[in-house]
């Protein structure tokens, strides 16, 4: 089921993609961003707010968080009522809280350096990390019919992206979501100049099968996350053509807890106690059993879903670098 691209052709390392060095050469220098502290917290007795509303996009990265609450870990760290708000995609549940509709967002990371590079205060503060890549968690995949058979084969070809993680403004020559960065900078090593010439169009992901399996839309190839993945192999045969976080985008942090700068400054308590929560379901998270009981509501994934589907890590700290 997995390819090794080092196997299919001799990689040209020589050159980083030039939207995705900016797109990570902006989240390198954002580190401002965890200035309020990371890491793990002692309890400390009671939240300032009667209730700590939480916005997140329903899927595989925020399953620690409906752990915590299935668990009891925020009412034991001290929040007394947590409300989890679920919303289509990360640009909303950041919008949330800007809106002040929830004090805490869980986002990928891609939207939220957007947001903070777009912010003249720069009001988002990271406080916890949420989920990071592992193999086999972000794949480019076609059909075993296809002409498509390595990483070679994609030069000016249009690929399907999950639009969830879409930013809400593109700017031409600049890479429009944290995965499409990492997948472009994977294909430099074998593309060069010809990674750029990918086209990129952003759809749901269920969307992305569909239009694969019957040809639509002239796509040839498509980036799916778990548990589409796994649909997309078991049910139509679909194989991989390249891994998206892999070499240069191994282990890459995908998505983390924010808050803005008025809340966490606002409300410590809380701020302490939701990161002694979250850092406890994380670690139970990093276990089989926990994580595959929540999984069918926090992901709407059926029970052999959650058995098969290929998850990456919960880090139970947060790392600047």
């Amino acid at each position: 089921m997995r390819l090794d691209p080092a196997g299919i052709s001799q990689p040209n390392r020589g050159r980083r993609a030039p939207q995705a060095r900016h797109f990570l050469a902006m989240a390198a220098g954002l580190a401002v961003l965890l200035s309020a502290g990371c890491g793990g917290s002692s309890t400390s007795g009671g939240a300032d707010s009667a209730t700590v509303t939480i916005a997140a996009v329903p899927g595989i990265a925020d399953a620690p968080l409906y752990l915590a609450k299935k668990d009891g870990l925020f009412a034991a760290a001290g929040l007394g009522n947590v409300v989890i708000k679920s919303y289509p995609n990360q640009a909303a549940a950041l919008d949330a809280l800007h809106n002040s509709q929830a004090d805490i967002a869980g986002s990928d990371y891609g939207n939220i350096f957007y947001q903070q590079s777009q912010s003249q205060s720069g009001d988002l503060r990271i406080l916890a990390a949420g989920y990071a890549a592992s193999s086999g968690v972000l794949e480019v995949l076609t059909l075993p019919s296809s002409s498509i058979s390595s990483p070679l084969d994609l030069a000016n070809q249009r690929i399907g992206l999950p639009s969830d993680d879409v930013l809400p403004i593109q700017t031409p020559g600049e890479p429009i979501s944290l995965e499409a960065a990492a997948a472009t900078r994977v294909l430099t090593d074998y593309l060069a100049n010809g990674a750029d010439s990918v086209q990129w169009v952003p759809m749901t992901q269920e969307q992305e099968i569909y239009d694969l399996v019957h040809h639509r839309d002239g796509l040839k190839a498509i980036l799916l996350s778990e548990p589409y993945i796994y649909q997309a192999e078991s049910t139509f045969g679909a194989v991989e053509v390249f891994d998206v976080c892999s070499g240069y985008t191994a282990n890459l942090p995908l998505s983390g807890y924010v808050s803005t700068s008025a809340w966490v400054q606002s409300n410590p308590v809380a701020v302490a106690d939701f990161r002694a929560a979250i850092a406890k379901a994380q670690a139970q998270a990093s276990m089989v059993g926990p994580i595959e009981q929540v999984l069918p509501a926090a992901a709407d994934m059926s029970a052999q879903h959650t058995d098969l589907a290929t998850i990456g890590s919960y880090p139970t700290t947060t790392s600047a670098n």
